[in-house]
């Protein structure tokens, strides 16, 4: 690690320290909560993964960083009843630098989910699930920087799964840990998009301000397993790796959810998808198609899937059989879905796309 890359990361982590012992001190006062607020700080160290051939420059890098995140501890009964347990929910600041001079560093920002394992007593234990936007510091330039070829634009999009273990030395104050996977990616808008794996141990530190009691557990109520059967338009804008033209790409996707437990369902999908052909030729190979089979987390309104698939039917530009889809889904109400979708081929993104849909 060079002398000016250690100083960066000095300058963002007392920035960041700064901005945490601001916010603890000035936008909570110590009093009694069901819904406490927690703040917490906690420098990390990765390993970028070498997904592919290309990337092999990188082998060895190790990404390091800092992370503030503002939380709040939801202690109802109707929420460990609809999820099972008490879950967190939370923001995270989060400061990366990639260590290495192509990649440069990042700066994200992302919303989170965390269901708890274990809620009292000193040891606690929890999943997290996280999404946002972030800044890229130095994406690929065919003259200043071809090298890189992890992401192309400023803009992309963070995603984190993981699990958090706490020590608490009071009932305000905890030693936190955390090992999670770290994926950043434009999401296909722009090539070449590679995207940047990494896993992460962090350890830090959480204080709450309020006062609050983990309620004593009781008998949880019988679930209904509810069923969901949808129709939903998807489209995206994403650059040809052959051409400087942007593909107009737009899908269709019906799915059936099933639901086996309080925050799971199973889920079998078809998916269609068309792609513009930049010469305007006419040919059926603009067309695939495949089924798609997965899991889906249950998060209230919100739902997180991610499934497997093979195409039945396969476009000249898709370059491989298998492919994986990601999706965040809010329901709007009893008959309206929106969402995001995230299409893939091993552990390389195709592209992101926005969706509207009908639930019957």
């Amino acid at each position: 690690m060079t002398r000016q890359t250690c100083i960066n990361t000095l300058k963002a982590g007392c920035f960041i320290c700064l901005l945490f012992a601001f916010s603890s001190h000035s936008f909570c006062q110590t009093n009694r909560s069901n819904h406490p607020t927690f703040f917490s700080i906690s420098p990390y160290i990765g390993k970028f993964q070498v997904h592919t051939k290309s990337l092999y420059p990188y082998n060895g890098t190790h990404p390091m960083g800092i992370e503030l995140e503002v939380s709040r501890l939801l202690l109802s009964e109707n929420i460990r009843e609809k999820f099972g347990t008490y879950i967190k929910w939370g923001i995270g600041l989060n400061y990366v630098n990639f260590n290495h001079e192509d990649l440069g560093y990042g700066i994200t920002s992302l919303a989170y989910i965390e269901p708890f394992i274990k809620t009292g007593g000193q040891w606690r234990f929890s999943a997290k699930l996280g999404a946002g936007l972030a800044y890229m510091s130095n994406p690929y330039d065919n003259l200043n920087n071809p090298q890189n070829l992890t992401y192309s634009s400023h803009l992309a999009f963070p995603l984190q799964a993981g699990a958090n273990a706490y020590y608490f030395i009071t009932k305000q104050w905890a030693i936190k840990a955390n090992a999670s996977f770290h994926h950043i990616s434009n999401g296909g808008i722009k090539q070449p998009n590679l995207g940047i794996n990494y896993p992460v141990i962090a350890i830090g530190v959480e204080h709450t301000p309020n006062i609050y009691s983990i309620p004593p557990k009781r008998v949880l109520h019988k679930h209904t397993k509810d069923k969901r059967f949808e129709i939903l338009l998807g489209y995206s804008l994403k650059e040809d790796t052959t051409n400087t033209n942007n593909q107009h790409v737009v899908t269709l996707f019906t799915n059936y959810s099933f639901q086996v437990s309080r925050i799971n369902a199973l889920t079998i999908s078809g998916y269609a998808e068309y792609q513009q052909i930049n010469n305007n030729t006419e040919s059926e190979y603009q067309i695939s198609i495949a089924p798609l089979f997965g899991n889906e987390f249950l998060f209230g309104q919100l739902f997180f899937g991610q499934q497997l698939g093979a195409y039945i039917l396969k476009a000249d530009g898709q370059s491989h059989w298998l492919l994986q889809n990601y999706y965040l889904r809010y329901k709007i109400n009893s008959h309206l879905t929106a969402g995001v979708n995230l299409k893939a081929h091993g552990r390389v993104a195709d592209y992101l796309s926005f969706q509207f849909g009908f639930i019957f």
